[in-house]
């Protein structure tokens, strides 16, 4: 379980209208996720771009960097790319499915390159065995 802290402009939601989302990031497959996943208020019907404005907002990322990112839905372990000209928020898109326990309710994914270095498999102290005949 994670504890996260909700930002003070997001802990009041009207629950017809809003609900908070689970915002992460992958890269290609959406189990390889990376970073630091965040919190963030969605409202019925809200344009998406507005989403996208919030999201660049949190993030503090540049324009040009923010552009090459992609928008997914991920439900079930299958991601859903969103067309952020037409996609208006839907609730119900981030609603867990009924009947459907096993599985985590959905989340919006960040699909772009993870500028991270690589970490190394081994740590400092840990390295190959060697068997020599």
């Amino acid at each position: 379980f994670r504890i996260e802290e909700i930002p003070l402009d997001q802990v009041e939601l009207d629950k017809e209208n809003e609900m908070l989302i689970t915002v992460a990031h992958f890269q290609k497959e959406v189990f390889g996720t990376f970073g630091t996943p965040f919190l963030l208020r969605i409202h019925q019907g809200e344009h998406f771009r507005e989403v996208m404005k919030r999201i660049q907002t949190v993030l503090d990322i540049q324009e040009k960097e923010f552009e090459k990112f992609k928008f997914a839905i991920v439900m079930m372990g299958r991601h859903q790319y969103l067309n952020e000209d037409e996609y208006e928020v839907n609730l119900k898109d981030f609603e867990p499915q009924p009947g459907n326990m096993s599985h985590p309710r959905p989340w919006l994914g960040l699909d772009h390159f993870n500028k991270a270095p690589k970490r190394s498999r081994y740590t400092y102290l840990e390295k190959a065995i060697k068997i020599h005949n």
